[in-house]
């Protein structure tokens, strides 16, 4: 019971995440259409196409851990199905 509420916890903290990377992603994206002409801005434009590559890898990143997460949570609810049928059984 214990384990479920844990992995519930991350998972919710997991959603986040991927909420807040997808809204930081958006807020990047924003920017291209904005002219860059000097030198500066166009760096700092290059800088923000790095850092939303960087944030669509980090979004893949969760959305697999998101996977690992919902089969450990499945596991789990089963070992605790069989402690409650073992307690019962005694």
């Amino acid at each position: 019971m214990m384990f479920s509420a844990t992995l519930d916890s991350m998972a919710f903290q997991l959603d986040d995440a991927q909420k807040t990377t997808r809204f930081a992603i958006t807020q990047l994206d924003s920017i291209g259409p904005l002219t860059w002409k000097s030198a500066a801005g166009r760096a700092f434009y290059e800088r923000v196409l790095e850092l939303s590559s960087w944030l669509e890898r980090l979004n893949q990143e969760l959305s697999e851990s998101e996977a690992y997460l919902s089969a450990a949570i499945r596991e789990i609810q089963e070992l605790e199905s069989q402690i409650v049928k073992q307690k019962m059984a005694f």
